[in-house]
């Protein structure tokens, strides 16, 4: 079948072969250019322990950071930011974290007390608030504020919560995720 001089489905078989290639190039530039260096550098970055990367919807980099307990989750985190901007890929990022039901329940109540202090800007009352709540369920807590987020890591046991709060009033410069998912808030 020809068309002006053209035969259509040698037309189409060259079309469909260079968006084919585009496509292919584009993932293996993004991969070898992109992602493994992204990787390299933040496997590299004090306390994390394991990085792990996925696609996510609207083209998305997931990336699933886990980190050493024994480092703080703000020193880590600040390298993992300064990391992620340097890149300029579009990230989204979980801290992953083993928390419980418990922990996850009292880290509403923590998160109930940050909101207020972002918007009061009263973070000293707020270190109160999470020493108290703390304090009251017997686990053990790390709290920290920087002019961007501010850093909750609750233990009790072998369950910890890491979170990431943003103070921005959009979600800031990078999307933080909670890892272990969430559990409707009990009042009381």
């Amino acid at each position: 079948m020809n068309y002006r001089g053209f035969h259509l489905p040698a037309a189409f078989l060259v079309f469909i072969l260079v968006i084919a290639g585009g496509l292919l190039g584009k993932h293996v530039y993004e991969r070898t250019q992109v992602m493994t260096p992204l990787e390299a550098r933040l496997e590299e970055a004090s306390g994390v322990q394991r990085v792990v990367f996925q696609r996510g919807p609207g083209g998305k980099t997931v990336v699933y950071l886990e980190l050493d307990p024994a480092v703080t989750l703000s020193s880590a985190f600040s390298q993992v930011r300064e990391i992620a901007a340097s890149s300029r890929a579009d990230l989204a990022i979980y801290v992953v974290d083993s928390a419980s039901q418990e922990l996850l329940h009292l880290f509403e109540r923590v998160r109930i007390a940050a909101e207020e202090a972002i918007i009061t800007g009263q973070f000293t009352l707020l270190e109160e608030r999470v020493r108290d709540l703390a304090l009251a369920q017997g686990v053990t807590w790390e709290l920290s504020v920087d002019r961007d987020y501010i850093y909750v890591s609750l233990a009790d046991g072998e369950s910890v919560l890491r979170r990431v709060i943003s103070r921005a009033p959009h979600g800031g410069d990078l999307e933080v995720y909670a890892g272990g998912g969430a559990a409707p808030w009990r009042n009381g």
